[in-house]
């Protein structure tokens, strides 16, 4: 689904972040909030979290404990890397587009990996394996972090080290799923 106007864009977003639960008291940092409500609390991502709700995997994101979550951009999941990850992850079905009960939840875990690892630590690894099963190749570069998924998906870290309570965020330039 594409929104033609800033407005329609803003009040969706705005009902997405109270349904994921990002409304928090006044002041509440980033520290304080899980990692689920920080990601939909940031414009950036909401392309990301609205994802994560159609396929009914909120809860996975906001209980999980000591977690680092590889969040592609908006404009990662733009174009057509997006028309491809949505027909596949969502397929219509009797004119609606439905979460494929296996592929979307499977897809979004393929971008989290255990345990609170920032980026000074991943460029110091070579692989960590994700929620999916999937492994996670690391390498810096010039400065660059960049991960690498399976097959010829790959991403740098455009923004390291976003805090939230239950671990860090780091975002990407493109899906690790391809």
């Amino acid at each position: 689904m594409t929104f033609r106007s800033s407005s329609l864009r803003l009040a969706a977003f705005s009902a997405l972040a109270v349904a994921v639960g990002a409304v928090t008291a006044p002041g509440a940092s980033a520290q304080q909030r899980n990692c689920i409500d920080v990601l939909a609390g940031m414009n950036e991502f909401s392309r990301f979290v609205g994802g994560v709700v159609r396929a009914r995997a909120v809860a996975d994101f906001r209980n999980a404990n000591a977690i680092t979550i590889f969040a592609p951009t908006n404009d990662a999941l733009a174009g057509g890397a997006r028309s491809v990850l949505i027909d596949r992850l969502f397929p219509l079905v009797d004119g609606n587009r439905e979460a494929d009960p296996v592929l979307a939840p499977a897809a979004f875990q393929a971008h989290v990996v255990q345990g609170r690892h920032g980026s000074a630590e991943l460029g110091q690894v070579s692989e960590l394996a994700t929620a999916a099963g999937t492994p996670l190749r690391f390498s810096m570069a010039n400065n660059v972090l960049t991960v690498a998924g399976q097959g010829e998906a790959s991403a740098r870290v455009t923004r390291a080290d976003i805090p939230c309570s239950n671990g860090v965020i780091h975002a990407i330039d493109a899906p690790l799923i391809r």
